[in-house]
């Protein structure tokens, strides 16, 4: 069966020949991509080449065109599943060609877009000019700036899950078709299933580009973790099936125009007015010593205002969960039984202000689909935090900001921490006059993001006191490291540059490398940096750089990730 499938691929490949292929000149090199397919006699196999270097996949053929499947430790074009689909149908190819438009807006607004563009694959000397497209895979929402979570189609089956976490439970299906059918069904409100204003936006770009009643166009949803609603990103395929969703939202009035709805809607109140009343036009909390014990959620469209001297102390796994902002000047945040799980605050409209307060002794948040890994997080939601302790927080992260651009973090001490002490995931932000002290693995951790550090110390930190991750930017300046592993360490396209610092007691100072498939390697610049008691200055990939007083250090590694991460230096993550 299989030679008889690697055989009838090659006869779909040129049977479509006169109508799907394109011969052109072997000179026009600018027109297509290195992209190579050939049918090898001796095993009955196909074999890819993507620039010269081979790559092992699945090839299978799916509609007008075929999947790859990318084998074990490599990626083409940054990703581990992808389409191609013949474009020598005019309809077809003007879809595709609105289809690339529509993703390219639905990036820019920063909402899920599948990389899509048109393609040339060489096949002997035939060149094919394909429309490519990136598979439903976890790396889908790495690159569109998101969490991990699950991503699932609806078809003539139901649910069906494409993507999940590892650590999803059993239950994730059932609970997930009990949503859609409550949904359907009216019972559950649209704001409580759907995110509201994301998915307004990409039913408008689709109905603005003329698509919403294409076949092929298909809707691929995403359940996010963190405001615990489903998003949407559209795709082409080539057998798409009814999906019930689609027509439903299609027809959705809600989405006609922005709607900010009181949250409440969603969640029993029972819980916040039993701590919360109104005094003003803003809701305080009702007792200055208050003990939290249940699950808190916010309304959206309110204030909160916490003052000076109030402390609230969870217990039975209690946390505060808001969709509005928060105002907190002089507040106390613990645990007396170890068991609260913090503060969060998602999709808030407005900015907040946490200042003059302490977060002691709290756990990430588990409850129903949320999962965050901190005891503090916001989620597109600005923020501005100064003169704050986060304390011997029992979370992977102290401190989580995601989608925070603008943020500032100024004269705050996170010490004791069982994991990271502060990580920003797509945040640009400035961190300035911070202490870290006793920190389980890093001090300051970033992905897709651009900092500005500024009078920053670390001490005794297990891992890495700076660490830049997944194209991101660091401008350090007058750091004081005494007791890292990693001082300073720049992977995946990140860049770092440093200056009037002093990094002592550590085991490397400087890190460069590539680290996932999908991305590059990395760059560090250093400028009046003093080193003492260290034991190796670097580690510096191929390809990698470093460059210290504007020299360029040409001593290199071959792979990096192969002696850190607990091996030689550093310290396996903890979670």
């Amino acid at each position: 069966m299989k030679i008889l499938f690697f055989y009838s691929f090659i006869f779909l490949l040129f049977s479509c020949g006169k109508q799907q292929l394109k011969t052109e000149q072997k000179n026009s090199v600018d027109f297509y991509t290195d992209i190579k397919i050939s049918f090898l006699k001796e095993t009955k196999k196909l074999a890819l080449k993507f620039n010269e270097h081979s790559i092992k996949a699945k090839i299978e053929s799916v509609g007008n065109g075929f999947t790859l499947s990318i084998k074990k430790k490599s990626t083409l074009l940054r990703k581990k599943v992808l389409s191609f689909y013949w474009t020598e149908d005019t309809f077809d190819k003007g879809l595709f060609e609105k289809l690339i438009i529509l993703q390219n807006k639905l990036k820019a607004k920063r909402l899920i877009g599948f990389e899509s563009s048109f393609k040339h694959i060489q096949f002997k000397d035939s060149i094919a000019t394909v429309f490519f497209q990136e598979g439903i895979e976890k790396r889908l929402l790495e690159s569109n700036e998101t969490r991990e979570g699950v991503l699932f189609i609806c078809g003539e089956n139901g649910v069906e899950i494409v993507c999940k976490p590892k650590k999803s439970s059993k239950e994730t299906r059932n609970k997930l078709v009990e949503r859609v059918k409550s949904w359907e069904s009216g019972e559950l409100p649209t704001a409580c299933f759907f995110d509201l204003q994301k998915t307004g936006k990409v039913l408008s770009l689709v109905k603005g580009i003329g698509i919403e009643k294409e076949a092929k166009i298909r809707f691929c949803y995403y359940l996010n973790p963190v405001s615990n609603l489903v998003e949407i990103a559209v795709y082409y395929a080539d057998n798409a099936e009814f999906d019930n969703l689609k027509s439903k939202l299609l027809l959705e009035e809600v989405f006609k125009k922005e709607i900010i709805s009181d949250s409440s809607v969603c969640f029993n109140r029972k819980e916040f007015d039993r701590y919360f009343s109104i005094n003003k036009g803003t809701y305080i909390l009702k007792e200055d010593k208050t003990k939290i014990s249940s699950n808190v959620l916010v309304p959206k469209g309110i204030k909160i205002s916490l003052k000076e001297g109030q402390e609230i102390n969870f217990v039975n796994e209690g946390f505060v969960l808001s969709f509005s902002p928060v105002n907190i000047v002089g507040v106390k945040f613990y645990t007396s039984d170890s068991t609260g799980r913090g503060l969060h605050v998602i999709n808030a409209r407005g900015e907040s202000l946490i200042a003059n307060s302490s977060f002691d002794g709290l756990k990430s948040l588990e409850f129903e689909s949320w999962k965050l890994p901190s005891a503090v997080t916001f989620y597109e939601s600005p923020i501005k935090i100064t003169n704050t302790q986060f304390l011997n927080n029992k979370s992977e992260d102290g401190l989580n900001l995601f989608r925070c651009d603008g943020f500032l973090v100024e004269a705050c001490t996170f010490k004791n921490t069982f994991s990271d002490a502060f990580d920003a995931d797509f945040s640009d932000g400035t961190l300035s006059n911070c202490n870290f002290f006793d920190l389980g693995n890093d001090g300051i951790d970033v992905s897709g993001s651009a900092l500005i550090i500024s009078g920053c110390s670390f001490e005794n930190v297990a891992d890495k006191a700076l660490s830049a991750g997944e194209k991101s930017s660091m401008s350090v300046d007058r750091a004081l490291i005494d007791g890292a592993s990693l001082a300073i360490t720049a992977k995946d396209n990140s860049f770092i540059d440093i200056s009037n610092s002093t990094i002592s007691n550590s085991e490397v100072v400087f890190c460069a490398f590539q680290k996932k498939q999908e991305f590059g390697p990395s760059n560090i610049t250093g400028t009046n940096i003093v080193f003492k008691n260290i034991k190796k200055e670097y580690l510096i990939e191929k390809k990698s750089s470093l460059k210290l007083n504007g020299k360029v250090v040409e001593k290199y590694e071959e792979s990096v990730r192969d002696i850190l991460y607990g091996n030689e230096y550093g310290k396996a993550t903890v979670k």
